[in-house]
C-alpha cells in the first residue's frame, strides 16, 4: 500500500469487533495461579482478584468480550457479571473492582489492537517514532497519575525500542495512559529527543523514590479524570464507566 493513499483514518484505532478479538486472545486465569505467572504471561491473561474458579473467570472474559465488541456500557456488564456470581453461588467482587476490571481490559484492547495496526511495515516507515502520553501534564498526582508514569510523560521512542514491550498502556493496573505515532520531522520540529530503554530505567527508579500515596485507582473510581489525551474509541469506553 503506497503510503500516498495512507488516510487519518490508518492511524486511528481498529474497529472494536477488532479490539475485542484483541482481548479475546487472554487466556481466562485463577486469581491465584495470575499471582504467581510473570509479567509477560500477565499481559496476556485475564483475571478477576479474588476469584479462583477457572470457568468462572472464563464466562466473565466472555461477558467482558461481548462488552467490548458491542460497546456495552458498564452498568449493563456490572448485572451479567453480578447474575453470573449469584448463580454460581459466590460473594460478587465489589463494584470499584469490577469497573476497574472492565476499564483495564476494555483500554489494553483497544491500545493492543492500535500498536497491532501502527506495527505495520508501511506505517512504521513513515510514523517511526511513538510518544507516551499520560491523562496529567507529567506532575505525579495530577488525575492520579502516579510517579512512575508521570515521570514518561511526552518521552519519545522508535516504534520497535524494547520499552513498548513492557510499557504499551495500560501496563500497569489502573494505567490509563495512552500514545501517539509521530514522524521524523514532527519530533525534529518540536524539539523532542529520542530516549531508549536504559534511560527510562532511571527515570522510573528516581520516580519510584519520590513521596507516594498517588492513588490513580481512586481517581478512577472517582471519575474526576482528564481524558482529553485519550482517543475517541477509549474514552467512549471510559466516559461508559463514570
Amino acid at each position: 500500500m503506497p503510503f500516498k493513499l495512507l488516510s487519518k483514518h490508518d492511524f486511528t484505532p481498529k474497529p472494536a469487533t477488532e479490539a475485542a478479538e484483541s482481548f479475546g486472545r487472554k487466556i481466562a486465569v485463577p486469581s491465584d495461579v495470575f499471582d504467581r505467572i510473570s509479567a509477560e504471561a500477565k499481559s496476556k491473561a485475564f483475571r478477576i482478584a479474588g476469584v479462583h474458579k477457572a470457568r468462572l473467570v472464563q464466562r466473565a472474559r466472555d461477558i467482558v468480550k461481548k462488552a467490548i465488541e458491542e460497546g456495552t456500557p458498564f452498568p449493563d456488564v456490572r448485572r451479567a457479571l453480578t447474575a453470573l456470581f449469584a448463580k454460581e453461588d459466590i460473594p460478587r467482587p465489589s463494584l470499584a473492582r469490577l469497573r476497574l476490571t472492565f476499564q483495564q481490559n476494555a483500554q489494553q484492547a483497544y491500545n493492543d489492537s492500535r500498536r497491532e495496526l501502527l506495527d505495520d511495515p508501511e506505517i512504521t516507515s513513515a510514523f517511526p517514532f511513538r510518544q507516551y502520553l499520560t491523562v496529567g501534564n507529567g506532575t505525579a498526582g495530577v488525575r492520579g497519575v502516579r510517579p512512575e508514569h508521570a515521570a514518561l510523560h511526552n518521552l519519545v521512542f522508535r516504534w520497535d525500542d524494547p520499552f513498548w514491550d513492557a510499557h504499551t498502556p495500560p501496563w500497569d493496573y489502573g494505567c490509563r495512559c495512552t500514545f501517539i505515532a509521530l514522524t521524523p520531522g514532527q519530533v525534529k520540529r518540536r524539539k523532542l529527543k529520542v530516549r531508549n530503554l536504559g534511560f527510562v530505567r532511571k527515570q522510573i527508579k528516581v520516580a519510584g523514590q519520590r513521596k507516594r500515596g498517588i492513588d490513580a485507582n481512586a481517581a478512577f473510581v472517582r471519575g474526576d479524570l482528564d481524558l482529553s489525551s485519550i482517543d475517541k474509541e477509549i474514552r467512549k469506553a471510559v466516559e461508559e464507566l463514570l
